[in-house]
C-alpha cells in the first residue's frame, strides 16, 4: 500500500454546483467531492472495458481517493473536524464565530486546532486563508429560443499560488499508473459544469507527501477517524459505524453525464452521504452504489474514501 499526492493546478475557472439540489449556476464552491472525481474519471474513459477496470480498482479497495482539497503555496489544508466537545471556550464572541466559520485547517496547525477543541486559546490569524475568488459571469442562452435568455454562471478562480490536491492510496503500480493517466486526461477535458465553455481544466503535478500527513493517514487507533472525502458505509455496517460519531450529511444527485444512458438528459437517484470532516469511532470500507433509474447502464456513486486519525 502506498500514498500519492497530486496537485491540480487549474488553468481555467471551475464551476462546481452546491449540494442543495436546486439550481446553482449562479453560485458554487471550491472543493470537489471524491465521488464526483470518481464519476468524472469514469466519464473520461473511452470504453466499457476501461470503466470496468476503474470500477474494479475502487470496489476492491485497490484505489481510494480523498476529496480535492485546497492548498496554498506549500501549505496543505484538511477539512475542519466535525466534533463537539463539552468544553467552555474563552474569548470574544466574534472569535468564536470566526472559529465556527472555518472550513479548512492548515496541516501545519492541525494539532494546535485539535487542542483548541478542549478550550485552549488559539491565534485565529494563523488559520486565515484565501485560495481565490468566486466570480459571476453574465451569459445568454440562444439555442432553442426565439430571444436570447440571460443567465449567470459562478466561476471559481484560484490564486496563482493556490489550487486543489488529492490523495490516492494504491495497492499496486499498475493501478496507480492507470489512475494517473486518466486523471491527466481529465485535466485536459475539464471537470465540473460548463466544460463546453472551457471551464474546469487543470494540470496534474506529483508532489511529495508530508511526513506529518502520512502519520495521520496511518493512525488507525486514534479516538476518532475523520473522513477526507464523501463516503457512505454499506447498509449492514451503517448503524455500527455511526454510533458515537459526529458527522455531516451531504445530498448527492444531479444529471447523468452520459450520451449512451438515455435519449434525453435524466437525473440520477438522490442519495445522502457522509461529508469530509465527519469524525467517527472507526474507519469503514464503504460501498459503490448504482443510482441509475431507467437508463441503459449503471450509474456508479463511489462511497469509499480515505481517513486520518484525530487524537484529542
Amino acid at each position: 500500500m502506498a500514498y500519492s499526492l497530486y496537485r491540480l493546478k487549474f488553468t481555467t475557472g471551475l464551476h462546481m454546483g452546491l449540494d442543495s439540489g436546486g439550481p446553482s449556476l449562479d453560485d458554487g464552491r471550491m472543493a470537489i467531492h471524491s465521488d464526483t472525481l470518481f464519476s468524472a474519471l469514469c466519464c473520461e474513459l473511452s470504453n466499457d472495458t476501461e470503466i470496468a477496470r476503474l470500477y474494479d480498482y475502487f470496489a476492491s479497495g485497490v484505489l481510494t481517493v480523498s476529496d480535492a482539497l485546497p492548498y496554498r503555496g506549500d501549505e496543505l489544508y484538511l477539512p475542519k473536524p466535525i466534533l463537539f466537545l463539552d468544553a467552555k471556550r474563552e474569548g470574544k464572541e466574534e472569535s468564536k464565530k470566526a472559529l465556527k466559520a472555518l472550513e479548512y485547517i492548515p496541516l501545519s496547525f492541525f494539532a494546535e486546532y485539535l487542542k483548541s477543541l478542549s478550550g485552549e486559546r488559539i491565534d485565529l490569524k494563523q488559520f486565515e486563508s484565501s485560495f481565490g475568488v468566486l466570480t459571476i459571469h453574465e451569459r445568454a442562452a440562444i439555442k432553442g429560443v426565439e430571444q436570447a435568455q440571460p443567465y449567470s454562471v459562478a466561476t471559481w478562480r484560484f490564486a496563482n499560488d493556490s489550487g486543489l490536491y488529492i490523495l490516492l492510496r494504491s495497492e499496486n503500480d499498475a493501478a496507480r499508473t492507470f489512475f494517473e493517466e486518466t486523471l491527466t486526461a481529465l485535466g485536459l477535458s475539464g471537470i465540473g459544469g460548463k466544460r463546453s465553455s472551457g471551464l474546469g481544466k487543470f494540470a496534474v503535478e506529483n508532489a511529495p507527501l508530508p511526513p506529518e500527513l502520512l502519520a495521520l493517514l496511518d493512525d488507525e487507533h486514534a479516538p476518532y477517524q475523520m473522513l477526507l472525502g464523501t463516503a457512505l458505509p454499506a447498509d449492514e455496517e451503517l448503524d455500527e459505524v455511526l454510533s458515537g460519531g459526529w458527522y455531516l450529511t451531504v445530498r448527492r444527485g444531479g444529471f447523468v453525464q452520459s450520451a449512451s444512458y438515455a435519449k434525453k438528459s435524466l437525473k440520477k437517484r438522490t442519495i445522502y452521504m457522509l461529508g469530509a470532516g465527519s469524525c467517527l469511532k472507526k474507519r469503514f470500507d464503504g460501498d459503490i452504489f448504482d443510482l441509475s433509474s431507467g437508463g441503459n447502464h449503471p450509474v456508479w456513486r463511489c462511497g469509499k474514501t480515505l481517513f486520518v486519525g484525530v487524537a484529542l
